[in-house]
């Protein structure tokens, strides 16, 4: 049955409700739009529906929208249904920080620009349908797996259970080479009756004329070294043309004068076993092929996010911004203007909250795809984001590098961008460091970005991570840069700090 496409939108107030789902009415008429007028009914329906993306007031009575974000987030059901959050407060940095460690994936202000809120849906729907692709490719990689795995244990139990009734031939040779004794189970392996091969035989019916001396030459060799040759894998003919693995034993005969009188020893079918290890190693290769397009499609999938990300940034910066700038100089050409004192001050006032979301709007730009990056390069991105941990973390940090200028792949340049703010991001949050330094080194066509801080450390002794965030986050770092050749290597402990460096060959 296919999947009914959903859009739950949470608000107390009906007229907004009817607003919204007018919109979506016109903009997504294949979503079925679900209402709910308190965060208690939102956090239920989203249960029972699993919709797409929740669109969620902030100040509603009951529980508001943070406490209901985080209800919805920490359910393991509803968890990853991305949250577009809705507030006339909005623009007030503290409550768009609330939001966002709420669990919200996106802010948006009212009163709504239809264009503006039209595309942050959009936004939250790609998520949600990148999210849900990325699960079934997983989903499909288990169930694959695990057939795999059936497979190879079926065959592994035939496998047992004809080797418990091993076909095995013995014989004797001569010096020269030609068979003077073979049993008849020869005839079950081979095809052949043992007086066809007696006297008339040099050497049993091998793949091709030219190894019809293998298995002498296979004697000598081996024997004047270890005086026998043990488990030797040969390829022997059946009669009807069909190649048969055969695994040879022998040992040299001699008289009582110990004169050398031939060779006797067994040789085994393991055709079934060869079979099996040749089944096992194109389907454990099959399986990394597996994990190596995986690995790929998260490359891609980062890449395009990125692209998402600057695409909504030239947007705030060439859309909202300038729309900002032009209310900002016509309230500030009224200032030159007679006005009572009261319209003065509520200019004022106008001008500094216009002059705030201008720069509110500036950051979020600067957050989602800093142009330095795409202009001046990796290492002057770097560089500005050390600067802005030192100004709103008030971190002291330090900057090395033994080349000036990077030249390599733009998408190569983002994604070790967002790894070292990621590494950046870590140290912040987890490490309680007051110290961070970054090194580049461009060495033998590699390049080596150190993170370095003198914070606690992250990983103790026994290498276990000490968060699951941490975890996930070094563990995703590692899948994006496998996926280009790279490595990751960390030193840390709870004395000296941590040393996080990223390899990756140019």
């Amino acid at each position: 049955m296919k999947h009914q496409k959903k859009i739950l939108v949470i608000d107390d107030i009906e007229d907004n409700l009817f607003l919204i789902r007018t919109i979506l009415g016109k903009s997504h008429p294949e979503y079925k739009i679900l209402l709910a007028t308190s965060g208690y009914q939102g956090i239920e329906l989203a249960k029972s529906k699993l919709p797409d993306t929740i669109l969620l007031d902030i100040f509603m009575p009951g529980i508001d929208g943070f406490e209901t974000c985080r209800e919805l987030k920490s359910n393991e059901i509803t968890s990853s249904i991305p949250v577009l959050m809705i507030s006339a407060g909005g623009d007030n940095p503290s409550i768009r920080i609330e939001g966002l460690k709420a669990g919200a994936d996106a802010i948006i202000s009212k009163p709504l620009e239809k264009e503006e809120f039209i595309a942050f849906v959009n936004v939250m729907l790609r998520i949600k349908g990148a999210e849900d692709k990325l699960k079934k490719q997983n989903q499909e990689l288990e169930i694959y797996i695990r057939k795999q795995i059936n497979e190879f244990q079926q065959t592994e139990e035939r496998f047992l259970q004809v080797s418990g009734y091993a076909l095995e031939f013995f014989w004797e040779i001569n010096p020269e080479g030609f068979v003077k004794y073979i049993s008849p189970v020869v005839e079950t392996i081979l095809g052949y009756k043992p007086e066809e091969i007696v006297d008339n035989m040099y050497s049993f019916p091998f793949e091709s004329e030219g190894k019809k001396h293998a298995l002498l030459k296979l004697k000598i060799d081996k024997i004047e070294v270890a005086g026998f040759f043990k488990n030797e894998r040969l390829i022997f003919r059946h009669r009807n043309g069909k190649k048969v693995w055969m695994s040879a034993s022998g040992f040299p005969l001699k008289d009582d004068a110990n004169r050398l009188i031939g060779y006797r020893g067994v040789c085994q079918d393991i055709t079934d076993s060869v079979k099996t290890e040749n089944d096992l190693q194109h389907s454990v290769q099959k399986i990394k092929d597996y994990q190596i397009k995986l690995k790929k499609m998260n490359a891609e999938l980062s890449i395009t996010e990125e692209r998402e990300r600057r695409r909504i940034a030239e947007y705030l910066h060439d859309g909202i911004s300038q729309i900002l700038s032009l209310v900002n100089i016509k309230l500030t050409a009224l200032l030159s203007s007679e006005q009572l004192p009261k319209t003065t001050k509520s200019i004022v006032e106008s001008v500094d909250l216009i002059n705030n979301a201008i720069t509110e709007t500036r950051s979020l730009t600067y957050d989602l795809s800093p142009p330095i990056l795409y202009e001046l390069g990796l290492i002057p991105a770097i560089k500005w984001k050390l600067g802005l941990i030192e100004d709103k973390f008030r971190i002291n940090t330090s900057f090395k590098s033994n080349v000036e200028n990077l030249e390599i792949n733009t998408d190569i340049r983002i994604l070790l961008y967002r790894i070292v703010s990621e590494l950046l991001n870590n140290v912040i949050k987890h490490t309680s460091a007051d110290l961070i330094k970054i090194e580049i080194i461009d060495e033998q066509n590699k390049l080596y970005i150190s993170v370095i801080d003198n914070g606690q450390g992250f990983i103790n002794k026994d290498h276990t991570k000490t968060s699951d965030q941490i975890g996930f986050g070094l563990f995703s770092i590692r899948e994006r840069l496998e996926s280009i050749q790279g490595a990751l290597c960390i030193e840390s402990d709870h004395v000296t700090g941590s040393k996080v460096i990223v390899q990756v060959p140019l």
